[in-house]
């Protein structure tokens, strides 16, 4: 049997940890961070990078380095993306539900006033603070694995580089008064009518997707 070369293990082992959300889009990644992690030298892992950015899995920012390049989605993977973000915090949500969570909303109520005050910016302010806002969201979930994978999920569809990104800045007025109901719903801890402010917002933004996709098609 043929050993694997180390650079071959090192391209392999990345590319699982982005796949799988170890490694998010935008996340700063050295040569030496993964050397240390492998207890290898750096050459194998300078030639797995060489071929990670022109897979286009990593790419080199100018005086920021390496990190995990965003990729750009479809309608068909946004919409596999927002499906799987919905089922997972329906699940989320009702396990809240049947333990009679009282979810402390203070958090999520600063995030949305600092959005309304990026409303109209082109900068990403507002998707940055929309991700934290999903992620205060997710505070009282226990399965690490499961948070991590919606919230990679949900930052590749804020920070796509394709035509997602300015549907998704469209969308801001949408999103904020769908989270505000949200915000008002887990007070009363209403979460029957939470998951459905959920699924109201995710299906409202795949029809603003599959509108636009079909202008262009």
């Amino acid at each position: 049997m043929v050993k694997k070369r180390l650079d071959q293990i090192v391209y392999e082992q990345i590319v699982r940890q982005i796949e799988n959300g170890q490694l998010l889009p935008r996340e700063h990644i050295t040569e030496q961070w993964v050397a240390d992690e492998l207890q290898i030298s750096r050459t194998p892992v300078r030639k797995a990078f060489v071929r990670l950015k022109e897979d286009n899995y990593l790419e080199m920012i100018q005086n920021i380095g390496v990190r995990v390049k965003i990729q750009t989605l479809d309608s068909k993977s946004f919409q596999d993306r927002v499906n799987f973000i919905e089922r997972l915090l329906n699940h989320y949500l009702f396990d809240l539900e049947k333990i009679e969570q009282v979810f402390d909303t203070s958090s999520l109520k600063n995030y949305l006033v600092e959005m309304q005050k990026q409303m109209d910016k082109e900068h990403p302010a507002f998707e940055d603070l929309e991700l934290d806002y999903w992620r205060e969201l997710l505070k009282y979930s226990e399965n690490n694995y499961t948070k991590n994978s919606i919230m990679q999920a949900i930052q590749n569809i804020l920070f796509d580089e394709g035509f997602i990104d300015q549907i998704m800045k469209k969308s801001r007025a949408l999103k904020c008064k769908h989270l505000e109901s949200l915000v008002e719903y887990l007070e009363e801890a209403n979460y029957v009518k939470a998951r459905r402010e959920i699924r109201i917002l995710l299906n409202q933004l795949k029809l603003n997707v599959i509108e636009e996709n079909y202008k262009y098609n």
